[in-house]
């Protein structure tokens, strides 16, 4: 079983999809830990407000096998992707990113994903699930590299629970 970080984003109908897809994890996992839930502006489009949080759960799937379950979730619920990529920055009401993967490093898979050292959306929710986790990269804990990182985008603490 490898210990897997996945970073969850909604901002059409955002309590309800964040829930389906931790219902989706449940099912497929078992235990899933979670975040916070945070709402932060749309990055990089027009757009209501995202509320994001981190999940952490036991995976017994491959990294490849993960990637495709991800994707085949989204799908179900509405994501739309051209070529395997995003069509561009758009409102989606579920959002999986696969933050971390044990300790692989694979830059052309983006794992760790980089996103954990430039946005807040993702390192708040992360350092507040997984706080002494050692970036497999970085070899600082998230909590240090969150109090180390500089962000501009402004978070809000919200009162969802799941």
């Amino acid at each position: 079983m490898t210990s897997v970080y996945l970073g969850l984003g909604a901002n059409i109908e955002p309590q309800a999809s964040l829930q389906t897809g931790i219902t989706e994890l449940r099912v497929a996992f078992g235990e899933v830990h979670l975040s916070p839930v945070y709402r932060a502006p749309a990055v990089g489009m027009d757009g209501p407000d995202f509320l994001n949080m981190v999940v952490a759960f036991a995976c017994p799937m491959s990294h490849a096998e993960l990637v495709q379950w991800i994707r085949e979730i989204e799908t179900k619920h509405g994501r739309k992707r051209a070529a395997g990529l995003d069509i561009k920055p758009t409102s989606h009401g579920l959002d999986m990113d696969l933050l971390l993967f044990g300790q692989l490093v694979d830059v052309n898979a983006n794992v760790p994903r980089a996103d954990i050292l430039t946005c807040a959306y993702v390192m708040q929710p992360l350092a507040d699930i997984a706080p002494n986790l050692v970036h497999p990269v970085q070899g600082l804990t998230i909590s240090q590299l969150n109090t180390a990182c500089q962000f501009d985008q402004v978070l809000w603490p919200t009162e969802y629970c799941f």
